[in-house]
């Protein structure tokens, strides 16, 4: 089947392109012919001086999206969307948070598939609201989402607070694994990866307190510090960057001890049965993570900068039951599978 998919994918973010490769992934797995619909995002305006700050980030995330990535004609808006249509037999949206106007904006009913004809069977995969409650914008309304959100032949949805809200909604959905924890492991991209005794931080949002207290617990457990995926220098903790996709990977899997706000290095860290904490940087935006760690029995790992130094230590030295966190993911795995095979035929 020609299946072509809407997703984050363009911009240079870890996250939203690792899980647009897993998501392709899979359904080429499973036989189907994938394109990525190329709808164009607006990006924050960027100072020329960190344009070419970040320009070496660019080239490498550059360099995998033209390896994996197949892309339909650039579309400027939904007008354009709506005009030209991509040809398949399922437009499919998702993972990641797809159906959050704070950041599709102007775009956001194009990501509930506003566009193309009825005969088209509209699927969802793993996508994510990014927040435990809906909030209309004067983008799309609630009443908008039902509509649009009718016409699908299924829904699936990466968390269960998205459960709930469709459930509000009057709209029946499944929720299944981001796509990036369809597999176990990735060594198509890394390989072995070569363990190191580093103390990694992958942080989305920094403060100089957090870092004060990373660079105490490094110097507790006497071990190197390494911060990943920013291009910030800190005195005392090495930095990493700009990273490629498989290198940010191999980071985190080969570190001893992670401590991370990022949904996907969660994802990474349980992936490759790390000793990680996460430590939330923006409370409004620990969703996904509060979600993904419930369902296997680890939401205890969830803290913040303002815990003690001792708290941060204990609950990253205490070891995690990967025997239990594996067989729940593989359980996980065999449901969102089912769904995958079930939906497209």
């Amino acid at each position: 089947m020609k299946v072509s998919l809407l997703t984050y994918w363009g911009a240079d973010n870890y996250g939203a392109t690792l899980q647009a490769y897993a998501t392709i992934r899979i359904l080429k797995d499973y036989g189907h012919d994938v394109e990525l619909i190329n709808l164009q995002i607006d990006n924050p305006q960027q100072s020329l001086l960190k344009r070419v700050i970040l320009y070496p980030k660019h080239l490498k995330f550059n360099r995998f999206r033209k390896r994996f990535f197949v892309c339909s004609q650039p579309y400027s808006s939904l007008e354009a969307l709506q005009t030209k249509p991509p040809i398949a037999d399922y437009y499919m949206v998702g993972s990641d948070q797809t159906w959050n106007p704070d950041i599709s904006k102007d775009k956001a009913r194009a990501f509930f598939l506003d566009f193309g004809g009825k005969n088209i069977k509209r699927i969802t995969y793993a996508s994510s609201f990014g927040k435990d409650k809906w909030e209309d914008s004067k983008w799309i309304t609630k009443k908008d989402v039902v509509k649009l959100l009718s016409q699908f032949n299924s829904i699936a949805i990466r968390e269960n607070s998205g459960v709930k809200i469709l459930n509000e909604f009057g709209l029946k959905s499944v929720q299944v694994l981001d796509p990036v924890l369809l597999y176990d492991q990735y060594p198509e991209l890394i390989g072995t990866p070569k363990q190191k005794e580093e103390l990694v931080l992958y942080k989305l949002v920094n403060t100089k307190e957090f870092y004060n207290k990373a660079k105490l617990i490094g110097r507790q457990l006497n071990i190197q510090v390494r911060s990943i995926g920013s291009i910030r220098r800190i005195k005392g903790i090495r930095c990493a960057y700009p990273e490629s996709i498989p290198g940010w990977m191999a980071r985190i899997a080969g570190g001893q001890y992670i401590i991370t706000d990022s949904f996907h290095g969660t994802v990474i860290s349980l992936l490759y049965q790390k000793q990680f904490v996460v430590c939330v940087g923006n409370p409004k935006l620990v969703t996904r993570i509060k979600s993904l760690l419930t369902l296997v029995n680890l939401e205890d790992r969830i803290m913040s900068v303002n815990d003690s130094i001792e708290d941060i230590m204990g609950k990253l030295m205490r070891p995690i039951d990967y025997a239990m966190v594996n067989s729940i993911l593989a359980n996980e795995r065999k449901i969102s599978k089912e769904y995958l095979t079930k939906t497209i035929i």
